[in-house]
């Protein structure tokens, strides 16, 4: 029985990281295309050279680590 308690816990706080990090991932993508504004106009470097380029690249990396958190959270083989 503690044994389902534990897996139970572990795959509760797997879903609320996965939450956790969408969602700041998420914030981080919007304030970063809001402050790149207006996107279609720049060139390459001007897009790099942004302000809010590496908002949005941690937003990216927020949101892949999200959705690969059960990946780098070794589980047992049942």
């Amino acid at each position: 029985m503690v044994n389902e308690v534990t897996k139970k816990a572990k795959k509760n706080d797997i879903l609320w990281m996965k939450k956790i990090l969408v969602g700041l991932g998420s914030v981080f993508i919007l304030a970063g295309i809001i402050r790149q504004w207006p996107i279609p106009g720049k060139s390459y470097m001007e897009f790099i050279e942004g302000d809010g380029y590496l908002s949005l690249m941690i937003g990216l990396i927020m949101i892949t680590l999200g959705a690969s958190v059960r990946l780098l959270i070794a589980q047992e083989k049942e």
